[in-house]
């Protein structure tokens, strides 16, 4: 039967002939709380209510404790609070609480100074509570941190401590010496403290449950009475111990069962510590009916708990996942944004580049330019560039040897025809050399220039964009669009301000380091993939986890990204990490590749 995490399962409750679950139910609505997380409340402090010596038998190994852990978790916060004090009132009875500590101060707690002989009372049992799982990932987070390890032996009822040289130091907390059980308040995404160890079985050990129900009534319900919290006559053995019976054949074929996959190797990694789960839950469940021996109904209610727990549990790692994905997709779209700014910024470096050289050195080969530029990605943007400045009119060219072209400050050569004289009875045509423009004066040239037009940019631009689509045209190269605005009199700032604010216009590729702009209309053409976009979608279609630059290199070039946008873009990734080939610093290196939590893919 498939469970839903989300609210209360009517038929686990009402439809088990249980006056204990149904007061759990009753208990949950009277006090507007969700009955999954009122009954995962209960079964902690039942739990808590038996002494250390009630154990599980051993069918695999030794005998296991009663210690139960519990994530109560809500999509928005709240709600853990008032499924504990619901559990208090439906559970009535004494149980130490106390907030949770460091490792050293879990073990400090079941750690008696001095002699008992003396009132120094020894804590047996008790119930650890954290509000908020932050003050987990706090504590685990410091240097030298006890807390997961200690919280592992915790569950499973171990010795743990700690041994130093002043016995004043020493922690030391025998096996199955206490009863302790942890309560803690989580949120979807912030659970990486449990789950970031699960090869270390940390998550296997807690059960989960929703502190929300979706579908709450609003009526009003009186509260009803506590549960009976008569506990079992128990009958210890010679040892002292209590051991639960397993009164029903099927309990130690699953144990068993469970065991012998988890040995070949065919459990799931978080469902390890299920059957244990299962068998606590199962004898609580027993326990909290006033019995020692767990029969066929009890075992059946505890699988339909850890189908719940799990649900839950899966619920999270999906929410974790898609929270991971969107920060990797909004840093790509930041990365993105910041991209397109950067190779803008760029260009027009490499165009102030190139006027200083000209107007210092005077003319130049363009190969000699391109080679003084210095930088790869500079001498690749070096045909925009000076198009761009010969489409202002502010570099102009002609033919040099070789087939080579020769570039200079200004305007091309024109002839002017001139008076010779005022007298003169005729007329002599003139060749005169333009003025070779310094930086400053290419500024105020084309200041003078944005002043001539008529029309506001965006207009001149709709009128222009109207008339490529009545010459049939459905795309324009951004060099076109600016070179034609640059001879209409604007700017090549308020023509890109003017293009963003064109509805119709979209960039959907790039050429040759040129944009393509859409100029359809009513449709919205897929925009133009960042390079570290793309590179995030190829990583994610590679089938290991280890990958070559050069591949990454010819992909890129392929799908229309230069290299050096896509080294960048891997240079900023959180996903690669650039490693030796095979270990040895000399040979080539690949990228080792990770998935959106960092984990090897």
């Amino acid at each position: 039967m498939n469970y839903d995490p989300w609210g209360p399962t009517e038929e686990f409750f009402l439809g088990s002939d249980s006056t204990q679950l149904e007061r759990i139910y009753l208990w949950a609505r009277a006090r507007y709380a969700a009955p999954w997380a009122v009954f995962f409340a209960v079964l902690l402090r039942v739990a808590a209510s038996v002494g250390p010596h009630v154990q599980l038998p051993g069918v695999i190994g030794g005998r296991a404790s009663l210690n139960l852990l519990c994530a109560f978790v809500s999509p928005s916060g709240g709600g853990k609070g008032i499924s504990d004090k619901v559990g208090r009132l439906a559970w009535p009875v004494p149980i130490v609480e106390l907030p949770i500590g460091s490792g050293e101060g879990i073990a400090e707690t079941f750690t008696v100074r001095g002699k008992e002989s003396e009132g120094n009372e020894r804590i047996t049992a008790a119930i650890f509570n954290c509000s908020e799982i932050d003050i987990l990932t706090g504590l685990e987070s410091r240097q030298g941190s006890t807390t997961l390890g200690t919280l592992k032996a915790f569950a499973m009822g171990e010795q743990f401590g700690s041994t130093n040289a002043s016995k004043a130091n020493s922690r030391n907390v025998p096996a199955h010496s206490y009863r302790g059980c942890l309560s803690v308040g989580a949120q979807p995404g912030h659970t990486g403290v449990i789950f970031k160890d699960t090869s270390g079985g940390t998550p296997q050990r807690f059960l989960w449950a929703l502190t929300i129900d979706p579908h709450m009534p609003p009526d009003v319900v009186r509260d009803p009475e506590p549960l009976d919290t008569t506990l079992p006559a128990w009958e210890p053995g010679p040892d002292g111990v209590v051991e639960i019976v397993y009164g029903h054949e099927e309990i130690t074929k699953a144990i068993i069962g469970a065991h012998l996959a988890r040995q070949r190797g065919d459990a799931d990694a978080l469902d390890g510590h299920a059957m244990l789960s299962r068998c606590k839950v199962a004898a609580v469940l027993a326990i909290m009916h006033g019995r020692s021996v767990v029969g066929e109904w009890d075992w059946q209610r505890s699988g339909e708990v850890m189908a719940v727990s799990n649900s839950t549990r899966d619920w999270i790692l999906a929410e974790a996942q898609k929270a991971a994905r969107a920060k990797v997709r909004a840093r790509a779209l930041d990365r993105a944004a910041g991209e397109e700014f950067y190779d803008a910024s760029r260009l027009e470096t490499v165009k102030r580049s190139l006027l200083r050289m000209l107007d210092r050195d005077g003319e130049q080969a363009g190969g000699d330019l391109r080679r003084r530029l210095g930088r790869r990605e500079k001498r690749e943007l070096f045909d925009q560039a000076i198009g761009l400045l010969e489409a202002e009119g502010l570099v102009s060219a002609r033919a040099g040897e070789h087939n080579s072209v020769r570039y200079r400050i200004g305007s091309p050569v024109t002839k002017e025809v001139t008076p010779k004289k005022a007298s003169s009875d005729g007329v002599t045509t003139e060749v005169t050399r333009d003025h070779p423009a310094t930086v400053t004066d290419l500024d105020s040239r084309r200041s003078q220039e944005a002043a001539r037009p008529k029309l506001s940019c965006l207009k001149w631009l709709t009128e222009y964009v109207d008339q490529l689509r009545a010459e049939g045209h459905t795309t324009v190269e951004s060099f076109a669009v600016i070179e034609a605005g640059h001879a209409a009199g604007y700017t090549t700032s308020s023509i890109h301000q003017a293009r963003t604010s064109h509805p119709d216009m979209r960039t959907i590729s790039r050429k040759r380091g040129r944009a393509i702009w859409s100029i359809v209309p009513d449709q919205r053409p897929p925009r133009h993939e960042s390079a570290a976009a793309w590179l995030d979608n190829w990583l994610d279609k590679q089938t290991t986890n280890t990958v070559s630059p050069n591949d990454a290199k010819l992909a890129g070039q392929a799908a229309g990204h230069p290299w050096q946008s896509v080294r960048r873009a891997a240079g900023l990734s959180p996903r690669i990490t650039s490693v030796p080939a095979h270990g040895d610093a000399k040979t080539e290196r690949v990228w080792h590749i990770s998935d959106a939590d960092g984990v090897g893919a």
